[in-house]
């Protein structure tokens, strides 16, 4: 919805609005509708409405910079930063609080007063009402910043599952909030690597996902979190506090009939459809073919039926990798306005500059690259808020290991024989044996892991530079792994994608799969309810099957934004590719044995080996660390 850009300097000088503006400079896509800037001096405040007004040499020990993007209320009246009606507080927020209506019916009640019809107004109200305990009453996305001159103090606060991202950096003497890195990195005029996180990266492993970034001493908010800090310090201390945490929802007031989990899953399902759809401008889906978005879309379009879909594929260049003759079943059921798009190989290497610097990291593989082909199709058809269906596979159990993970539950707790029907059922479904199934659930996850160390495919990495990102998570029951998927794993990653490739093109994406209640049922449920008869995401799949063609709900491949990178980066990508990864100044870096990686790329490229992973990765490494003049 919107950028923000704060200060937090006690010292109050003319450095924190200049660093402020700064910050605000380079994020215009987050907020093409407007701007606002506050400068506050000893609680003294000045607003402006655009940068270009802010006079040279003004004063600040907090400095708020915003770029609006409407999205609902698009009167002025809804600009920010915005003020309390006695001007004690201001507000800066980016996101949406969904169930701001009956917020404002309840606040209402006790007094309040509102001249705007969107959310913003109302979450300046709950704050005053319920001081912080509003987070927890907000349901929705969002990164929100006040200044509470009453209390001398300014809060942050970031949603339950970090959908909307705010970065900080914390100095002796100030403190950096921003909604991207390089508002950080335009202050700070350095971007050194974060060498943890890029060892764990080369390596092909970003399981854990902590609240660190590629850029050290640059960190996120932790999701459900929210710190307040002092303005009456001489050095600016953040307070952490929790308000929502998922470990308080695992398998507990489960229903025990299943049937009645499948309606309840389609009942939230709807509900969140419809709440995430409120929006004064343009509202589409993406669709991808798979169970996830089509039944999104569905829903969406049962609701507003004029609204459009977006799809991307590879119709006649990939077939194999592509999902859209399922698009097409469920475009002629439901009679939907869709629209897709494609990439070739000269697409990719032409805009993978551009990708890198909008997603301020390296990806590990081409689908982010997809997305934002995808999101480009969506802002190129004038549609400003786009329902993803990210996030099912996280929380209804959707990856093979899910179904692994059921086969060793079942093994480890002696239950032979559903463990014997379960891997029979699979080996039907796939048309394998059952000792096939078995060898791919115990035996070939380690054997992979040590085949890639016996042939030396990390030792161009230099063994002293950086330790790995956490560990691979351990968990032996499908509830705790789902867990970590959302806490700690793939989740935090494609939600940080969703918003950084919308957003570069001024579009909102929401996420109806993150929505709280839905979530939490998941988690309340047992595992196979989730997993279990040789189904993947059983009861939202089960849910699905009144809504979509069978086509879609019988599929028994998985593609997700599938490409083909093997190919292509062993032929028309390859010598971009090598060029950059030939480079000298790459070579050099710290975190590599620069020998060892000559040898390992001409043996690619000789086709003694077939990791072309690896080079995807050295590519996207080169492109991150001159984007941003990384030191390594």
């Amino acid at each position: 919805m919107c950028g923000i850009s704060v200060v937090v300097a006690p010292s109050s000088l003319p450095e924190a609005t200049q660093d402020v503006l700064r910050m605000h400079a380079p994020i215009r896509h987050r907020g093409p509708d407007g701007e606002g800037i506050l400068l506050s001096d000893a609680g003294r405040v000045s607003r402006f409405s655009e940068a270009a007004s802010v006079p040279a040499g003004a004063k600040a020990s907090v400095a708020f910079a915003f770029r609006r993007l409407k999205i609902v209320d698009l009167t002025d009246a809804a600009a920010q930063p915005m003020s309390s009606g006695d001007g004690e507080r201001w507000l800066m927020f980016n996101g949406e609080i969904y169930n701001f209506r009956s917020l404002r019916s309840e606040l209402t009640t006790h007094g309040h007063t509102f001249r705007t019809s969107g959310d913003t107004e109302v979450i300046l109200a709950a704050y005053e009402e319920w001081g912080e305990e509003c987070f927890s009453r907000f349901e929705g996305m969002w990164a929100i910043v006040i200044l509470d001159l009453r209390n001398k103090r300014l809060v942050a606060c970031r949603d339950r599952f970090g959908i909307k991202p705010l970065y900080y950096r914390k100095e002796a003497d100030r403190l950096l909030l921003a909604s991207e890195i390089r508002q950080i990195l335009a202050v700070t005029g350095r971007a050194q690597a974060n060498p943890d996180l890029v060892r764990a990266f080369l390596l092909g492993d970003r399981d854990t996902v902590l609240d660190d970034t590629f850029f050290d001493g640059i960190h996120l908010l932790p999701p459900g979190s929210w710190f307040s800090v002092s303005l009456e310090s001489t050095s600016p201390r953040m307070e952490m506090h929790q308000f929502w945490n998922l470990d308080d929802f695992r398998e507990s007031e489960a229903p025990a009939d299943y049937a009645t989990a499948v309606d309840r899953v389609g009942q939230l399902m709807a509900e969140a459809v419809r709440s995430h759809s409120v929006a004064d401008v343009p509202l589409g889906s993406l669709l991808s073919g798979g169970l996830d978005s089509s039944t999104i879309a569905t829903l969406l379009v049962r609701e507003k039926k004029n609204a459009p879909t977006f799809s991307f594929g590879f119709r006649d260049t990939a077939p194999q990798f592509c999902e859209l003759s399922y698009v097409d079943a469920l475009v002629r059921a439901e009679g939907m306005a869709n629209h897709e798009t494609t990439f070739s190989p000269d697409w990719v290497a032409n805009h993978a500059d551009r990708i890198v610097t909008a997603l301020e990291e390296p990806q590990l593989a081409m689908p982010a690259l997809a997305q934002f082909r995808t999101f480009e199709l969506c802002h190129q058809h004038g549609t400003t808020v786009v329902l993803d269906g990210q996030g099912s596979d996280e929380i209804f159990a959707g990856y093979p290991y899910h179904e692994r993970l059921l086969l060793i539950e079942r093994f480890r707790h002696v239950r032979f024989v559903s463990f014997a029907r379960e891997a029979s059922r699979i080996a039907k479904r796939e048309s394998l044996s059952v000792p096939s199934v078995v060898a791919k659930a115990f035996v070939m996850p380690p054997l992979y892991g040590i085949a890639q160390k016996m042939r030396g495919r990390t030792a161009w990495i230099s063994s002293d530079y950086g330790t790995r990102n956490g560990t691979r998570d351990q968990s032996h029951t499908i509830n705790d792994r789902l867990h970590h998927d959302v806490k700690w794993g793939n989740v935090k990653i494609i939600l940080g994608y969703a918003d950084k490739n919308a957003m570069h093109f001024s579009i909102e994406a929401r996420v109806p799969y993150f929505d709280r209640q839905l979530v939490e049922f998941a988690f309340s449920l047992p595992a196979d309810f989730k997993v279990g008869c040789a189904t993947r995401k059983r009861v939202l799949r089960d849910f699905a099957r009144t809504l979509l063609p069978r086509e879609i709900t019988e599929r028994r491949d998985r593609m997700g934004f599938a490409t083909p990178d093997a190919v292509w980066l062993r032929t028309s990508l390859w010598p971009r590719v090598r060029e950059a990864i030939s480079d000298s100044s790459l070579l050099s870096s710290a975190c590599f044995d620069a020998p060892r990686l000559r040898r390992f790329v001409g043996e690619f490229e000789r086709g003694e080996h077939r990791d072309h992973r690896a080079m995807w990765r050295l590519w996207m490494f080169s492109i991150w660390k001159n984007a941003f003049s990384v030191a390594i």
